[in-house]
């Protein structure tokens, strides 16, 4: 039990690579706080952790992402209640072909991958450098090299939905940015937090993984992810428990110790892309997301 008397939160860890993240840092000996937007399969998770160990190791906590509002209540409860925290898996996201926006303004890929996860972060650094070692662990995906990058004329993807309310490419642009600026954060955090016994690490859990993030799209993508993921299933290519492996490795793995500022993709350090690496470019979303959290200035 190499993470007994470990605390670890896993954002999005209600199904999909999220859950086996939390169910195999649980096995391993780790307290878990699983921390979702759906209530039943957040609760389900829950109560399956802690009938596979055999203890009270688990704790859901309700918390839509998007909102700044409730990310801010979600780090004032963990602070309250738990006197130390390990590891920090942000995990959650989105992909949805509908342009929405979050009870801020904000297009929802920018506001659940990104945004919320940057303020969360922060808000929760004095706990992570007190129980240090501790790691952040931020789940990218090798689709932040699959497109221009970022538009800093367009941070909030209005431009790219082209004035429609729908549109599977302006959904894969948008999470193309968001994915990318896990990556400008990974870096840059870790820049900043050397030396704390802090480390924070990006990850990629691979290509069309079959978990629900991609419930939302329609018609030809969605039967062709359908296609892909039914082959890929079914060949057990492309499970969540496969693509949750990197994930676990990173978070809790004795290898990584010390570890940071790296990029991560079955289980060993891979390149992220060469936007991902220009610091002008990463201090400058940096320093757009601490204005709209009002916290990392």
């Amino acid at each position: 039990m190499q993470l007994a008397e470990k605390t670890a939160l896993i954002t999005g860890g209600a199904r999909g690579m999220g859950r086996v993240t939390a169910l195999e840092l649980a096995r391993l000996g780790a307290r878990v706080i699983i921390v979702d937007w759906e209530g039943e399969a957040g609760t389900r998770t829950r109560d399956e952790i802690n009938r596979l160990t055999g203890r009270q190791a688990a704790e859901f906590v309700y918390c839509d992402l998007s909102s700044l509002a409730e990310v801010r209540a979600l780090a004032g409860h963990v602070q309250a209640r738990y006197p130390a925290l390990h590891i920090l898996v942000c995990n959650a996201g989105i992909t949805d072909p509908v342009r929405r926006v979050s009870v801020d303004g904000w297009e929802l890929h920018v506001a659940t991958c990104h945004l919320a996860h940057f303020l969360l972060t922060h808000l929760l650094l004095d706990l992570l450098r007190k129980s240090a070692p501790a790691r952040v662990v931020s789940i990218s995906s090798d689709a932040h090299k699959a497109g221009p990058g970022l538009d800093f004329d367009d941070l909030n993807n209005e431009k790219i939905w082209k004035g429609s309310n729908f549109s599977n490419g302006a959904s894969f642009a948008a999470y193309h940015r968001a994915k990318l600026c896990n990556v400008y954060f990974t870096l840059e955090l870790a820049e900043r937090l050397k030396g704390s016994g802090v480390t924070v690490n990006a990850v990629s859990p691979g290509y069309f993984v079959n978990t629900a993030i991609y419930r939302n799209l329609t018609g030809s993508v969605k039967w062709g992810s359908w296609f892909v993921f039914g082959i890929g299933s079914l060949l057990r290519l492309n499970t969540p428990e496969k693509g949750a492996r990197t994930h676990i490795h990173v978070a809790s793995s004795p290898e990584i110790d010390g570890v940071t500022g790296k990029y991560y993709a079955y289980c060993k350090e891979a390149q992220p892309s060469p936007l991902a690496v220009d610091p002008v470019i990463r201090k400058r979303i940096w320093a757009w997301t601490a204005q709209v959290t009002g916290v990392g200035e």
